[in-house]
């Protein structure tokens, strides 16, 4: 599966992950208002994919609050 877009991150993570899992993740509070509009804000985004670069030496460290990450990916508090 190629992705391209942020649906297809969610779709990628519903065949990955357990059922019971997604369906937590996935889902909103009451009327889920502002999952909506975070949807469509990432639904403005587009990915650029860049064909034959040079990725020898390409690094995704970050830093965050003055710690170095070598993969930054944060799962903001949840339940």
């Amino acid at each position: 599966m190629i992705i391209s877009s942020a649906s297809d991150y969610r779709e990628a993570a519903r065949r990955k992950l357990p059922r019971f899992l997604f369906d937590y993740i996935d889902g909103g509070a009451n009327a889920e208002h502002t999952m909506r509009a975070n949807g469509t804000d990432l639904a403005d985004i587009s990915l650029r994919q860049r064909i034959l670069r040079n990725v020898a030496n390409l690094s995704l460290k970050s830093t965050l609050f003055g710690q170095e990450l070598a993969l930054p990916v944060i799962l903001s508090s949840v339940g």
